[in-house]
């Protein structure tokens, strides 16, 4: 093979890594409802919307795991309903903490178990556990008391307006946002559900735990109402007005089957916030002129800094998702370390490049050793 032969064969390997290299990275097999894994908490007294909430995600195939913060693993449940007890898998007292990483979700249920939850440092320091490490929080009902109590793992995050003035004010106390007219709020890995009225309201029966069970799956799952967020400019100095967009879908194709009515988007806005403290500056309303899917709005930046934008969406259902700073942007000059303007590295391109390399690197080695 001559020396022309040699530099186009290699020139074209570069070219193709170049811009298919992600095609030629490592691929991860896309998770399957069948692989999401829950655990659910309880002790005595829990509610029967941990039967409601448990059946139904076994119901979709999902794998439901249940530890109980109590003496033996058979565990009576609400007291103002007829006996009916659950046998746990295992017993807090007898496993790690580290336990809960196995799982995509981590299941409080409402009832009047939540006394005894929130009475035990060692389960407030279980739910705080998983939340620092990845683990969704979820809850229905007075359960959400008991994730207020959890060593502060609410504050700063949005929560559904759960009536219950103990709560409210657990909640107010270790610093979450209440927000007002939903169902179901989904903030920073932690899932919300309001209340079914207690045990003269409709109860369990009538809580949102399928709606709360759907966002656990879509979370775990990896699944958003959002794609494609955008801010124009980047950049702008005082008085740009910068053009807020994003493709909303309402993942009917993805999750619809599992709820019980049809999920439709009902509002999208855009909240504004500086990025060193998360100060709110404004909230704009984004809406789908041509109803094509993308929504958008425009935002008069005044003051210089750096800003985040989270985009949420809201639904048929009531429920509320919030898809963290999904976008940036800058009013006044961008900051700049040591004087360089260098753009950041795209670790996609490092990967095509580097792929591109290897492979590179192997022809020559073979061609070498045909000629020899």
């Amino acid at each position: 093979m001559n020396a022309t032969r040699v530099f186009t064969l290699v020139s074209l390997i570069l070219v193709v890594s170049f811009f298919s290299g992600p095609l030629l990275m490592p691929s991860v097999d896309a998770k399957e409802i069948s692989d999401v894994k829950v655990l659910m908490i309880i002790t005595e007294a829990f509610g029967w919307d941990y039967f409601n909430a448990k059946e139904m995600l076994e119901s979709w195939g999902v794998n439901v795991t249940t530890v109980a913060n109590a003496l033996d693993t058979d565990v009576a449940s609400c007291y103002n309903k007829p006996p009916r007890g659950t046998t746990a898998d295992f017993l807090l007292s007898e496993v790690e903490n580290d336990i809960v990483t196995q799982f995509d979700a981590l299941y409080i249920p409402s009832g009047g178990h939540w006394a005894g939850l929130i009475g035990s440092t060692r389960v407030k320091d279980f739910i705080a556990y998983a939340y620092g490490h990845g683990v969704i929080i979820a809850t229905t009902c007075i359960g959400n008391r008991v994730v207020a109590e959890s060593n502060g793992i609410v504050n700063g995050t949005s929560v559904v307006n759960y009536v219950n003035p103990n709560s409210f004010t657990a909640m107010v106390n270790a610093g979450a946002t209440i927000r007002y007219g939903y169902e179901v709020v989904t903030d920073n890995g932690i899932i919300t559900g309001n209340s079914g009225g207690g045990p003269t309201g409709g109860g369990y029966e009538v809580a949102p735990s399928s709606d709360v069970c759907a966002a656990i799956i879509r979370e775990a799952l990896g699944y958003s109402f959002i794609d494609q967020p955008e801010v124009l400019p980047f950049v702008g100095e005082s008085g740009t007005l910068f053009n807020i967009s994003a493709d909303i879908t309402d993942l009917d194709s993805e999750i619809g089957s599992l709820s019980t009515v049809d999920i439709n988007i009902t509002e999208v806005q855009a909240r504004i916030f500086t990025k060193e403290n998360r100060t709110l500056i404004d909230t704009i309303e984004l809406t789908d002129a041509d109803s094509n899917g993308n929504y958008e709005g425009s935002f008069n930046g005044t003051i210089d800094g750096e800003y985040v934008i989270d985009i949420e969406v809201e639904d048929t259902n009531s429920t509320l998702v919030i898809e963290r700073e999904a976008a940036s942007f800058t009013i006044g000059e961008v900051p700049t370390t040591s004087g360089s303007t260098d753009l950041p590295l795209n670790p996609l391109l490092i990967g095509s490049i580097g792929a591109g390399g290897l492979i590179v690197v192997v022809v020559i080695v073979i061609i070498l050793k045909k000629r020899t």
